[in-house]
């Protein structure tokens, strides 16, 4: 009786816990914006290097397994990422070598959406001061609770940056 009276407890935590969230994540707005600045360790060609070559990325970057070329949309180069169970294909429609790109998630059909861009500055000698600025969409309200209160809005930024630098000053 006692496992039984625990497990009907449990599920009315449970059922209570995702009832919250989802009410959370209605609350919050569907657009959002992020910033991140952070100095890497290396010149803004090589910087470049590493932001453009994107078949290359999942040799440095966490969590991401592989890259696939897709063709191009408008003269834009377009790929697609695959990360743990998700496929995301993107294009890169605006680059100005060595300081700008614009990427976007180019599949409206996720329940996700949004644009970031990485703007690049000489930061002393040797040294690249690098801006990613993330505008994104998020649909379902548990997507939205998830991003905002479990992996924070800037936490994808947070993660590539830390790459970024870490890949960076090993290459010096």
């Amino acid at each position: 009786m006692r496992v039984l009276r625990f497990f009907g407890w449990l599920s009315v935590l449970i059922v209570v816990a995702i009832c919250a969230a989802l009410f959370l994540g209605s609350r919050l707005p569907e657009t959002h914006m992020a910033s991140v600045t952070e100095v890497v360790p290396a010149s803004e060609q090589k910087v470049w290097g590493l932001i453009t070559d994107v078949s290359a990325q999942p040799t440095w970057r966490t969590g991401l397994k592989s890259v696939t070329m897709l063709p191009s949309e408008n003269g834009a180069p377009c790929w697609a990422e695959t990360q743990s169970s998700i496929t995301m294909p993107l294009c890169a429609d605006v680059r100005e070598e060595p300081t700008k790109q614009v990427v976007r998630i180019a599949d409206p059909k996720l329940p996700f959406g949004g644009s970031w861009t990485y703007l690049l500055e000489p930061a002393g000698e040797n040294a690249t001061k690098v801006t990613i600025t993330e505008q994104g969409t998020t649909g379902p309200a548990m997507w939205r609770f998830v991003g905002h209160y479990v992996l924070g809005e800037d936490g994808s930024i947070k993660q590539y940056l830390g790459d970024l630098k870490r890949t960076a000053a090993q290459a010096n």
